[in-house]
């Protein structure tokens, strides 16, 4: 039996190319189903953790922003952008993508566990920086306590380790069905 071609021994730029596409591929997918998981929440009247990276860079480029906003004659660019739920969604949406990115091109070569086991790990770890850091940060406290209910807490856990979950299960498989040469 001739040994399965691994993209994870596949530097070469074609290599890269096709593990780019399949992280966008399965990443647009899982973004999608945290998305749909975070509005239904949303229609649920269950507040979850929104836009806390998005917030945080707010803060932390804030003054650059309104100066270059200023000069360009839009003084109040920053509330706009950031209060703007079109932004929010793209915003969210980059974000989700540059994960899959990362995820594909450096965590999942270097985990030693099934798509499964990955999407969980990773999941746990950027979970816990985002409660321990970038919530606290932004004043919300650990995972957000400040404002949100238990439920809350845990249905933004839920939706951010579907989206981990997605896209491991998905890059995994789209990379297995079509392996690098």
């Amino acid at each position: 039996m001739a040994p399965k071609t691994s993209y994870r021994s596949d530097d070469t730029p074609i290599g890269v190319i096709q593990r780019l596409r399949a992280a966008l591929l399965a990443g647009g997918g899982a973004i999608s189903l945290n998305t749909a998981a975070l509005w239904l929440s949303d229609v649920a009247h269950l507040p979850t953790a929104h836009g806390g990276i998005l917030k945080l860079l707010s803060v932390w480029f804030a003054p650059g922003i309104d100066r270059t906003a200023a000069f360009m004659g839009w003084p109040h660019a920053r509330i706009v952008l950031v209060g703007n739920p079109s932004f929010q969604l793209s915003f969210h949406l980059l974000v989700g993508l540059l994960m899959a990115v990362l995820y594909a091109l450096f965590v999942s070569p270097s985990l030693k566990a099934n798509s499964v086991g990955k999407g969980l790990i990773c999941a746990l770890v950027v979970w816990f920086v985002n409660a321990a850091v970038v919530l606290p940060l932004t004043g919300e406290g650990f995972a957000g306590r400040t404002y949100l209910s238990v439920a809350g807490i845990l249905v933004f856990a839920g939706a951010h380790t579907l989206f981990f979950l997605g896209l491991a299960v998905g890059f995994e498989r789209m990379v297995e069905r079509e392996p690098l040469r």
